[in-house]
């Protein structure tokens, strides 16, 4: 029953044929510009190579609203929007043999990513004339880049492999409708964090109580040359608070929490809003008090935001895990650890994970990776990572592929060129216990240990972040400060005791609490000031 509330709360959209592309600026530009570039690109060179694929992915800034302030006054207030920001990203040579998946070495001022570029006006001529300069410049380095490249591929006797640099595959799009949400009233948002901010006068020892309300949208649009096409919609508004406090032992540490918005009216958020802000000062309160920790390993309690952070080794480990070549390194430092993995064990059976890139909402909310199209113009399929405690899949790419298997559409620009990522992560656990139930299996885990104490870990936000202590011999808390995991590998995925029933999203991963059987808690070598502090005015 628990695991059906669980994907209740998905909302799931399955991706829509298009049967030509929306006739808007944003394409008309793309197609007229990606014509002239596959005509017409050449280099004086002989050995110079023609452009064969052409990827633009076009975001616009449909409105992009901020108002902030602190200790009831108000701090800075923006609007910006109506621009373009541009990825443009030119192939050479072949299918067999590209430009791409080879990092230059020693260009630390080159990066492996397309050519970027931001556009004003946000008008057909803008634009095209900006992806013309930004194709020319990216046409150039690439052609370069194929040099280097192939000498390195000879050296390393890599020529005759069968195994294409780029596999061909069946191209999908996705269409969605554009409509921009009213502008919300920031004057009434100013008001709102004006008294939310000056709660904090309440706290002698909060020097600085921050509330600020953000507020964007964006729409994506993306072509490639094969055929591959989508075009998104993503609004979104959140709360943020940011506390700077001294503790009574002298430490001046922060604390901080967010809120995601399903809507831009402040009448549709007051009670919400009201009831974050009492709960972030408890905590404040609660952080004064803390002691300062000393090292620690044994069980632990991850609630949810910091068992996001935690199941982000699974994440990583799974991503990028087609390593690039360059004769600056022999294996990639970036390419996913767990690559070779698949068909073993990597994680506790406790729990199964999945890829969702087909999740529109959770709780009402927009998820930002939701992609039925991948940006190699591939459909995006669900995954299953883990089961039983198993690797069982990868995210795959048109690079990432051995010759006769097809991508399973999870390439991705995320500050660089295409690779393989993940989308919306769900960890789904099999058998969810409440947070009672999991203090308990804790508080149990500890007294086989003959541990007086172990810890609940709310974030992994550095050394002042707070953590609380729970005593074996009667269960109650502490909260302690100065302590950070430390030491963290996918090992520890393995020791997973239990999961909990309050999934929640954080850094795109749908995540329960998690109990996990050993990590290492140290301490920082700060020191508190000197007393007397000056007292804030």
């Amino acid at each position: 029953m628990k695991k059906f509330l669980l994907f209740a709360l998905l909302v799931l959209s399955l991706p829509v044929g298009a049967e030509k592309l929306p006739d808007n600026i944003y394409f008309r530009a793309m197609q007229d510009e990606m014509k002239r570039t596959v005509k017409e690109l050449r280099t004086k060179e002989k050995d110079g190579q023609k452009p064969f694929y052409v990827v633009y992915k076009l975001t616009t800034d449909l409105g992009r609203y901020s108002v902030s302030a602190s200790m009831g006054s108000p701090l800075r207030a923006f609007f910006f929007g109506n621009f373009v920001s541009a990825n443009v990203l030119v192939d050479v040579g072949s299918r067999q043999h590209d430009s791409l998946g080879f990092e230059r070495p020693n260009n630390w001022w080159e990066s492996y990513a397309p050519t970027n570029t931001n556009i004003m006006p946000n008008g057909y001529d803008g634009i095209r004339q900006s992806l013309w300069e930004a194709t020319n410049a990216e046409f150039v380095k690439v052609n370069e880049v194929y040099k280097e490249k192939q000498a390195y591929k000879r050296k390393k006797n890599l020529l005759n492999e069968k195994t294409p640099d780029f596999a061909p595959a069946a191209q999908a799009s996705y269409v969605e409708e554009i409509k921009p949400w009213p502008a919300p009233d920031m004057q009434v948002w100013q008001d709102v964090v004006n008294n939310l901010s000056a709660q904090g006068k309440d706290l002698p020892y909060v020097e600085k109580l921050e509330v600020e309300a953000q507020f964007y949208q964006t729409g994506t649009y993306y072509l490639n040359s094969d055929g591959g096409f989508y075009q998104t919609f993503y609004p979104t508004g959140s709360i943020f608070w940011t506390a700077v406090l001294r503790t009574k032992d002298g430490y001046k540490d922060t604390e901080s929490a967010f809120l995601p918005l399903s809507s831009w009216n402040v009448a549709d958020n007051e009670k919400r809003l009201q009831e974050k802000t009492d709960k972030f000062l408890a905590k404040i309160k609660q952080h004064y008090q803390a002691q300062k920790g000393t090292a620690y390993l044994g069980p632990v309690l991850f609630t949810k935001e910091a068992a996001s952070d935690f199941m982000g080794l699974l994440i990583r480990g799974v991503e990028k895990n087609k390593p690039l070549l360059s004769s600056a390194y022999e294996d990639d430092p970036e390419a996913g650890e767990l690559r070779n993995k698949v068909g073993m064990r990597v994680i506790s059976p406790v729990v199964d994970v999945y890829d969702r890139p087909h999740l529109r909402e959770f709780k009402g909310r927009r998820l930002p990776n939701f992609a039925p199209v991948d940006d190699e113009g591939v459909a995006s399929q669900d995954l299953t990572l883990v089961s039983g405690g198993k690797l069982v899949q990868l995210p795959s790419s048109r690079r990432s592929v051995k010759k006769g298997e097809k991508s399973n559409g999870h390439a991705f620009f995320r500050y660089a060129y295409p690779r393989e990522m993940l989308t919306t992560a769900v960890v789904e656990p099999k058998n969810p216990l409440s947070q009672k139930e999991l203090e308990e299996k804790l508080l149990s885990r500890c007294k086989e240990l003959e541990l007086d104490y172990c810890y609940i870990v709310p974030n992994m936000r550095g050394k002042d972040a707070m953590v609380e202590r729970i005593y074996t011999a009667d269960g109650h808390k502490e909260p302690v400060t100065g302590l950070e995991v430390s030491n963290l590998t996918t090992r520890a995925l393995r020791d997973i005791l239990a999961a909990g029933d309050d999934s929640d999203l954080y850094s795109n991963v749908i995540v329960p609490s998690l109990l996990v059987d050993e990590i290492e808690l140290l301490p920082s070598d700060r020191r508190p000031d000197r007393k007397p502090f000056i007292a804030r005015p």
